[in-house]
């Protein structure tokens, strides 16, 4: 017990120090700068690799949006790196949704029994089920949250890849669309 609390003090923690170092970072060095430091086509590489990972965690995705911001600022072009980012972002969830399709042997007790619960109603109440990909797009395309709760959730209760795929996919190049363009348009 007192080793897990441990090491969720410790992701805590740095989490908020690459936070804050970030924050400084940007206080002191202009986007523009980190690019010519970067290069340009590095940049896409780091892009692409902050966002395979930018959803396997909550602080991921604060990292994963900064990121495109200062990349867009720094004069990538943001139609290229809302693609390229939103892709890997993709990747990275359908990963997640392996892993917590397979992790789900693992559930037991109180736990197993709520998840097997959700998942009757669903397959019970079809237009329940059928509105599923329609609020998981809006989710994961719109909302600034972290997408793994969602992923993990319907992982857990064993909804269908084939059909959450393409909206994990659409979702996720739709949400990073939607970061680049803006930073591009605001300035």
């Amino acid at each position: 017990m007192i080793r897990r609390y441990n090491k969720k003090i410790v992701i805590f923690s740095f989490l908020v120090v690459l936070l804050v170092s970030l924050m400084v970072l940007l206080f002191f060095v202009s986007p523009e700068e980190i690019v010519d430091k970067v290069g340009v086509h590095n940049g896409y590489i780091f892009a692409f690799i902050i966002s395979f990972f930018g959803g396997f965690s909550a602080g991921g995705s604060v990292t994963f949006i900064s990121f495109l911001i200062v990349l867009v600022q720094g004069g990538l072009n943001p139609i290229y790196l809302g693609l390229l980012a939103g892709v890997s972002l993709a990747i990275g969830d359908m990963i997640m949704f392996y892993i917590g399709s397979r992790g789900r042997e693992l559930v037991g007790g109180k736990w197993d029994e709520k998840i097997n619960k959700v998942s009757k109603v669903l397959k019970k109440k079809k237009w329940l089920e059928k509105l599923v990909p329609i609020v998981s797009y809006l989710y994961i395309g719109f909302l600034p949250l972290p997408n793994d709760i969602l992923i993990l959730f319907l992982a857990g209760i064993e909804y269908p890849i084939k059909k959450m795929k393409w909206i994990i996919f659409l979702g996720d190049i739709t949400f990073a669309l939607i970061v680049t363009m803006l930073v591009s348009v605001s300035g």
